[in-house]
């Protein structure tokens, strides 16, 4: 029974973690088309529905930010600084991302159980300084899922928040424009 609970929570893990990265993804692509079609007249919005995650990351932070220096919003600067602040932490999960769904996966057994998982990465890299192989491998848990979705949980509320924020910007033109500086 207990072999049974660990590949279930392992696989269970896995899925919870791809759907909380889809809408990540997806709010993502909600800021930008709120960006780009304020109004949301255009059904299905087609912008970014071709974009990588690393460019959709970028495209739509760069927007946003782009956004807030055409605007006089009262919090605008506040909030691009913000919005600026959650590019990284977005690319260390999109490379988490990649790590998790394009391993390979080894069962640990003994006396016939599931004990546990190896996630291996078959990409091998290279130390610089010392030209030593580097493996990416480690025990896999669902628990180490469950830390990863944790450890980004707090920059996933700010991403949702800044999307709020956008809507109660609207219209845009409602606001001065910025004062930029020749």
């Amino acid at each position: 029974m207990e072999e049974q609970a660990t590949v279930a929570d392992t696989y269970k893990a896995i899925g919870e973690f791809v759907i909380v990265f889809q809408w990540v993804e997806h709010l993502y692509r909600q800021i930008g088309w709120r960006i780009l079609d304020p109004e949301q007249k255009q059904w299905p919005p087609m912008a970014f529905r071709r974009e990588s995650n690393h460019d959709l990351i970028n495209k739509v932070t760069d927007l946003f930010i782009d956004l807030t220096k055409r605007y006089a919003f009262p919090n605008g600067e506040e909030k691009a600084r913000e919005m600026e602040s959650l590019r990284a932490p977005f690319h260390e999960l999109r490379r988490y991302r990649n790590r998790v769904l394009h391993s390979s996966y080894v069962e640990l057994k003994a006396g016939g159980e599931v004990l546990g998982y190896l996630r291996a990465n078959p990409e091998i890299g290279v130390d610089p300084e010392t030209g030593e192989l580097i493996y990416d491998q480690e025990e896999f848990t669902g628990q180490l899922v469950h830390d990863k979705l944790r450890e980004f949980g707090e920059h996933m509320m700010s991403l949702n928040f800044l999307h709020v924020q956008l809507i109660h910007w609207l219209p845009f033109e409602r606001h001065e424009p910025a004062n930029v500086a020749p």
